[in-house]
């Protein structure tokens, strides 16, 4: 025995990395039915799917523990010689919990006909009532398929619509974490609905297994495979009901694929078996809205197309211009339509489960899914105009994991069950899971110079010559060349990249041509007609212009692997389990604004030959030959043969600093590819450092590659085309590199290496490999009855990357004990006593200091005196309007910025758990807990190198806080439960939690060299709550299970980037508590299911002898709540209208209004008929049909969730109406016209919620 627990010991030190494979524990007593003794060393054994997967012997005292098992449904058996053996049918085991369950057995009896009883489900859950679950049963007659709608059914979870994201008692809505098999999810769930078995939901006594989580915790658990081959398909469409166009088909299997030989040569359990499941969808529209769209009707919008412009007058005094048509739509022209288009949905998702067990007391899982989704990104502004130009996005994860659980010991031997310890077993667990995602137009995907791609534009030039007198001689002139200039602008129509686009410039020229003359150069395009790169203007800023396209394209990867596993055992009553969780990610992306890229070219093209040499060419003709001659040879240096034409021009300089990589990589590859005439004067280059001018916009998209840029040219010094880490600027895939590379790409070590110009302009950036690691021990114990859970977790946390050494700077500065060590140089002042040796040191003149005008420490500025202020422009009085720090040398460029970082340091914080459920009878108990909870900074602290580099040309701009601490989360609970009769059940609970260092962006005044915003760990948030839960079990025909929620949801920010528009406008960080903006003060939600049964216990309407309800049902799920807050303006704003920089006044308090209450009823009606066929063998062969109809927002209620400040209307923001806004409306093109198209821009189908959704579905399962 001591043997065998030290080697347990051993084991656990050795696999102890942190398991989340969530599993149960079963755990009761045998009696004897007649007298209530104990019954010993009986046999309990828990079967699933038909097959023995764990099994316990009872000790002394009748007791018995199973564990670990799987979340999940099984049946029960007890057996003990002289007894009638009982299977206990449908008993279901959560995870991370503990299920009591007690059996009586009968002896004198009929002992060899086995007793079937039906689980009843505890009205008082004994473990934690904080965390609640959803077996798939329960899941397939509920009137949704999202996982996160199932997880809204719990008390104190918020959801403002289906397609929405949640709130968890007050958390913001990234603080609740997502586990599907013990995999923490990044991105979609990704699972087919027939593969869920199990979905947990814990809200409070989050176990210490738990973490990187301070909202709560939803865990799916997949369905395992079955010891007989069962199958089972399912179609639903929503297409016989609406225009949605909701198509699914679904499929799953399972089975043994090897089952054990027993000694009679029959086969026994299953040694390896498989779960599989898929499906398929096909969705016109993924988010509808209550109010439907409107669109330009399909004739009007061809009549846009073939003639888009109309000649108009456009000046007092007569001048002649073109207009945009659709700047003269009305509402004739427009027709409402149910479903957004552009909006749809389609791919496929699999998941499966391969399980070997060898043993009883060994299993390992291998498992994993993919989902495959290539989904259009809706943008209301393309609805009406131009809808057929959706972006489209495509997204592949995949997710595996192996899990191998081995327990120690034979627990059906008579002494384990007097053992010290029991029931050890441990569990490993690794995955790895990988998103790959592309965005972008459909029609060009990564072809990013078909972005924008219109035509052939081929521009004609000549010299502008002047003239100019010689010796002031008015008789005698020449033609000097002073200048190039543009004479005609020709086009042609590209192939088809974007007709839409090309057909605009074709009618554009064509109607100038006709009413105005030649189009000399691209300004007599006048922005209506379009360049390569162009897009069209506008409808009135409301709208965007038909063959608009979002002109950027991006791609990315996200990839995690973790380690985890978990080693416990019961001592005493004592289960002690701790672990150990590895985690690194490895993210990456690349994004471009890929149309702007023909705008870059022509600045970056031909820029070294802008200016015009200084050595003259003369112009002259041989009189012998009457051949024309250009020569550097002046008048008086020529031939006598050779007579001089007065004119003399300049050819292009060539100046090599001016050269762009972008221009040399162009002619080269045209060099390479033959195609050496350049412009249509027919100039031919002859290398890439050639001084011809090359007419960008003549050439076809193909000939250009991403290549010919350097990185700094697309990064623009932070105007950038280009986002990228991960992968280089061109999107390359590149592993390696470090921080300083980007800023100092010439430096090998200590060493400036002399790098060609290509080699110079790699600008690489890591991609983000943040490490988190997390260790737990927890003992969860039960005294009868009484379970307490007592844990402590440790997570460490490293983003494994720089940060700034002093956020105030981006440059080595001097501290005051550098220069108490070291002496003050060439500065008279003397620092003062209460100034610590590590604040900053301020001077009046960075080049040559004389005195010290202040110093810092951290925030907390001080003058030149010591004295504390609060405003550091007094420091700036003393030198020049600036606060400049004395910095250890001012000589550096920016290229050194790399010196002001150091490593990231990681950060271990340490969160106790305590929970206890205790009854006071066996009709009621109380329940607590007390929780810290922490989360690593869940966005915006990814350290991105361009943000520092280029920051004098982003002064004031938002940045990435790579310093960014864990956010935290203090919860507190108590909690009273009480059946009222032997069906139903209240529990009442109050709980008060305290949202520490949370995310917000706060501003970095006087910074240096610039200020700037970023992210800092600054909110504070308290939510207060009540909750009152009701449960009603099947009685008659009705089960009801009802919560309510009272909730006082109070903070200094509401997201991460809710205090951006205050930290904007130059007010300081200012710390005020108010309602978040999620606080929904009271929520009620009920699940109401009706149901008959069949057979004896039928009790509906017979129909010629037909029990014509049997096996049908109805469920409900009813939400209502109030409003959510939001804050007044008093001042009426342009809000249906995009780039109206006009500011909102506050009316009244921050968050001082509230939405309409808010109401929805799901349903879902169903009928099982259950079939049965005769084999050849004799048999009978069974199926299952389930025939349901599903009704999402069954009252087609118009829920409002957004509107407008000013008028507190989900329809109207006031503007149209407003006395000052009368002589800006009569100013547009067609006043009536935009005040239609108004109209149907401010009312906004996103302000409402989704209509009702009806489909039909049928499955089929043998």
């Amino acid at each position: 025995m001591t043997k065998r627990f030290c080697l347990l010991i051993v084991g656990f030190f050795f696999v102890s990395l942190g398991a989340y494979s969530q599993s149960g524990t079963l755990k009761g007593k045998l009696t004897d039915a007649a007298t209530g003794e104990p019954v010993p060393f009986a046999n309990v054994v828990l079967e699933r799917n038909g097959g023995q997967v764990a099994g316990a012997t009872t000790d002394f005292d009748g007791e018995y523990t199973i564990k670990p098992i799987d979340p999940g449904t099984y049946t029960v058996r007890a057996s003990f010689v002289g007894y009638q053996p009982i299977a206990v049918t449908g008993v279901v085991i959560p995870g991370n919990k503990i299920t009591f369950y007690n059996i009586e057995l009968s002896s004198g009896v009929d002992i060899e006909e086995v007793k079937v009883i039906s689980y009843k489900k505890p009205l008082l859950d004994k473990d934690n009532p904080t965390t609640k679950y959803t077996t798939s049963e329960e899941i397939k007659n509920m009137p949704t398929r999202s996982v996160s709608s199932v997880a809204a059914t719990t008390a104190g979870v918020y959801k403002s619509d289906e397609n929405s994201s949640i709130n968890v008692k007050g958390s913001r809505s990234d603080a609740t974490d997502y586990y599907v098999d013990g995999m923490k999810v990044r991105g979609g769930l990704g699972l087919p609905q027939s593969g869920i078995e199990q979905i947990m939901v814990i809200t409070g006594g989050v176990p210490a297994e738990f973490g990187d989580a301070t909202g709560g915790i939803i865990s799916v658990t997949t369905k395992g495979p079955s010891s007989q081959f069962t199958a089972g398909a399912e179609y639903v469409t929503s297409s016989l009901f609406d225009k949605y166009n909701y198509n699914l088909a679904a499929m799953n299997m399972s089975g043994p694929i090897f089952k054990k030989i027993n000694e009679d040569g029959s086969k026994g359990r299953s040694l390896l078996g498989y779960f599989l499941a898929g499906e398929a969808r096909l969705i016109g529209d993924t988010d509808p809205s209550a109010i439907g769209m409107w669109k330009v009707k399909d004739d009007v919008l061809a009549n846009l197309q073939a003639d888009p412009f109309r000649v108009s007058t456009i000046s007092s005094s007569g001048d002649i211009g073109l207009i945009n048509n659709a700047n003269y739509v009305r509402n004739d022209s427009l027709e409402w339509i149910p479903n957004k288009i552009g909006n749809g949905n389609k791919g496929f998702r699999v998941a499966g489960k391969l399980d070997f067990k060898p043993t009883m007391n060994l299993n390992m899982t291998i498992g994993g899914s993919y989902d495959y989704d290539l989904d259009d990104s809706h943008n209301l502004g393309f609805s009406l105009f131009n809808f057929n130009n959706m972006s489209q996005s495509n997204t592949k994860n995949m997710r595996v994991f192996g899990r191998m659980t081995q327990k120690f010991g034979s627990q059906e031997e008579d002494e384990e069950s007097a053992s010290t310890v029991k029931n050890a077993y441990y569990t490993i667990q690794a995955d790895y899971s990988k998103i790959n995602s592309t965005f972008g137009n459909p029609r060009h995907g990564s072809n990013v110079f078909d972005y924008g791609h219109i035509g052939k534009f081929t521009t004609h030039r000549d010299r502008f010559y002047i003239d100019s007198l010689v010796n002031g001689d008015p008789q005698q002139s020449i033609s000097l060349h002073v200048a190039n200039y543009d004479t005609l602008f020709a086009f042609e129509p590209g192939t088809g990249h974007n007709p839409e686009l090309e057909n605009y410039t074709t009618s554009y020229y064509d109607l100038y041509r006709a009413n105005i003359g030649q189009i000399r150069n691209q300004y007599d395009l006048l922005g209506l007609g379009l360049r390569n790169g162009d897009m069209p203007s506008s409808i009135y800023s409301l709208w965007t212009n038909n063959g608009t396209i979002d002109g950027t394209t991006s791609h990315s990867e996200a990839i995690q692997f973790a380690l985890k596993a978990k080693g416990a055992a019961d001592i005493g009553d004592h289960e002690i389990s701790f672990g150990f969780e590895y985690e690194s990610r490895d993210d990456r992306y690349w994004g471009i604004a890929a149309t702007s890229l023909w705008d870059r070219m022509r600045q970056l093209t031909n820029r070294h030959i802008a200016q015009l040499d200084s050595i003259a060419q003369y112009v002259y003709v041989d009189q012998l030959t009457g051949e024309r001659l250009v020569s550097e040879t002046d008048p008086w240096g020529i031939a006598s043969n050779y007579t001089f034409q007065d004119t003399i021009f300049y050819n292009s300089m060539y100046v090599e600093n001016d050269h762009s990589f972008f221009d040399e990589n162009l002619r080269l590859s045209l060099l390479e590819s033959g195609m050496t005439t350049v412009n249509v004067m027919g100039d031919v280059i002859t290398s890439s450092q050639g001084t011809e001018w090359i007419d960008i916009d003549s050439f076809d998209p193909e000939v250009f590659s991403i290549d010919f840029f350097s990185a700094d040219e697309l990064l623009n010094e932070g105007n950038s085309y280009v986002y990228y880490y991960g992968y280089d600027h061109a999107g390359n895939r590149v592993d390696g590199g470090s921080f300083r590379d980007f800023f100092r790409p010439d430096m090998v070590g200590e060493e400036t290496m002399n790098y060609t110009k290509d080699e110079q302009m790699q600008r690489l950036i890591p991609s983000y490999q943040p490490i988190y690691i997390a260790g737990y021990i927890q003992d969860k114990f039960a005294i009868d009855d009484l379970i307490f859970n007592i844990g402590l977790r440790v997570d460490r946390f490293d983003a494994n990357q720089q940060v700034l050494k002093d956020p105030y700077l981006f440059h080595n500065a001097y501290t005051a004990g550098d220069l108490n060590e070291n002496g003050m140089g060439s500065i008279t002042s003397t620092i003062p006593s209460n100034i610590g040796d590590d604040f900053v040191v301020y001077v009046d003149d960075m080049e040559d200091p004389s005195i010290i005008t202040g110093y810092r420490n951290g925030d907390v500025w001080y003058d030149g005196n010591g004295i504390e202020v609060n405003d550091p422009d007094i420091i700036a009085e003393n030198s020049d309007g600036k606060v400049a720090p004395y910095l250890l040398n001012p000589a550096e460029t920016r290229e050194d910025r790399y010196t002001a970082f150091k490593d990231y340091e990681p950060e271990v914080v340490m969160m106790p758990r305590i929970s206890f459920s205790f009854p006071i009878s066996d009709e009621a108990q109380f329940f607590a807990h007390y929780d810290v909870l922490t989360q690593r900074p869940p966005q915006r602290n990814r350290l991105d190198p361009t943000d520092y580099f280029f920051i004098e040309n982003n002064v004031g701009g938002l940045l990435n806080n790579p310093d960014l601490k864990s956010e935290k989360t203090i919860d507190y609970e108590l909690g009273f439960a009480q059946t009222l009769n032997l069906r139903s059940s209240l529990t009442l609970s109050a709980f008060y939690r305290e949202l520490r260092d949370m995310i917000q962006v706060v501003n970095v005044a006087y910074a240096y060299p610039a200020t700037y915003m970023t992210m800092g760990n600054v909110d504070f948030g308290t939510v207060k709550g009540f909750q009152a839960s009701y449960d009603l079990r099947r009685t008659g025909n009705v089960s009801l299970t009802a919560n309510y929620t009272l909730q006082f949801a109070d903070g200094t920010g509401s997201s991460a980037t809710s205090g951006f528009s205050l930290v904007n406008t130059g007010m300081p960080n200012l710390r005020t508590m108010t309602p978040m903006s999620y606080d929904q003060r009271h929520s009620l939600t009920a699940t109401v299911d009706y149901r008959f049964a069949s057979g004896k216990d039928y009790n509906g309407p017979v129909l010629f002898g037909k029990q014509i309800f049997s096996n049908a049902g109805a469920n409900f799920i009813v939400t209502t709540g109030s409003g959510t807050p939001y804050s007044r303006q008093s001042n009426i704003t342009q809000e249906a209208a995009s780039g109206i920089n006009d500011r909102s006044v506050l009316d009244g308090e921050m968050f001082g209004s509230r939405l309409p209450w808010s109401t929805r009823i799901n349903s879902q009606i169903s009928k099982r008929f259950d079939l049965e066929w005769d084999k050849k063998d004799g048999s009978k062969k069974r199926a299952s049909l389930n025939v349901y109809l599903q009704i999402q927002n069954l009252l087609n209620t118009q829920n409002v969730i957004a509107v407008y400040r000013a008028t507190g209307n989900p329809n109207d923001d006031g503007y149209l109406t407003d006395a000052t806004a009368q002589n800006d409306i009569e100013t547009k093109f067609d006043p009536q016209s935009f005040r239609d198209m108004y109209t149907i821009a401010v009312n906004n189908p996103n302000n409402y919620s989704m209509p009702r959704i009806m489909r039909l579905g049928v499955s089929l399962s043998f």
